[in-house]
């Protein structure tokens, strides 16, 4: 059931359903861990319910609380980090929506896609593997967040009244790659030149060079730091 911004008169009915939604955990060896109250432990159970940790007495998600079950309605914002697992959710229950994302009263994890530096390690990704497999048997698991994205892909909002901000993830992504090709390979390149060529280029072009590496490291530094304002720790609904 979903409830736009946790009032049923300020948007459409309640409509039952799953709400599909993404979002990361913390890969350890029991389980996928929330990134925020990681002290409440792994995701245990195929559906997991949402508590509040501040009033324990009342039912997760609550208008005025901040209490609930988070994920974000597009992939990008909610797979910026590289280190934690990234993963498809599928909501129920009470939903308070928002502009980005939700906070549910329950979720079961549909897929997820094991970080790259577990992947390259054959024997931690065996490892995760067999834990997802006995702890999440009925999640997907997938080597990249791009195929797992395919086959889980957004979900059309419209009939809730929702229209997610445009994800410029991708696109901050692609221009710290660019941007990076753009001065990594032809300093690379030069090595390829004669030493007696490279010599006089650099004692007459050296300040143009220092200002030329400033300058990306600034660019970099600034598209680094608008994915990571991207990915907070929860969506605000």
């Amino acid at each position: 059931m979903a409830d736009r911004d946790g009032t049923r008169e300020d948007g459409p009915g309640l409509v039952v359903g799953e709400l599909r939604g993404y979002r990361q955990f913390d890969l350890h060896h029991d389980g996928l861990y929330p990134r925020v109250h990681a002290q409440a432990g792994p995701w245990h159970q195929e559906l997991e319910p949402a508590r509040c940790v501040v009033v324990p007495e009342h039912e997760a998600p609550v208008s005025g609380c901040t209490c609930g079950l988070y994920a974000w309605y597009l992939p990008g914002s909610a797979t910026v980090a590289l280190g934690p697992v990234s993963a498809v959710v599928a909501a129920s229950g009470r939903c308070i929506l928002g502009d980005r994302g939700f906070r549910a009263a329950a979720a079961r994890i549909e897929a997820v896609a094991l970080p790259g530096h577990v992947l390259w390690n054959p024997w931690a990704a065996a490892r995760a593997r067999r834990m997802l497999a006995t702890r999440y048997p009925a999640t997907r698991v997938y080597a990249t967040a791009r195929r797992m994205i395919r086959d889980h892909p957004p979900q059309d909002l419209s009939a809730l009244g929702i229209s997610p901000p445009a994800d410029r993830s991708r696109g901050y992504r692609t221009a710290a790659l660019a941007l990076s090709a753009a001065v990594i390979v032809p300093t690379y390149a030069l090595f390829l030149l004669p030493r007696d060529a490279i010599a006089p280029a650099m004692a007459a072009w050296w300040p143009a060079f220092v200002l030329a590496v400033v300058l990306w490291q600034a660019g970099i530094v600034w598209l680094l730091s608008r994915l990571l304002a991207l990915q907070t720790d929860r969506p605000r609904p």
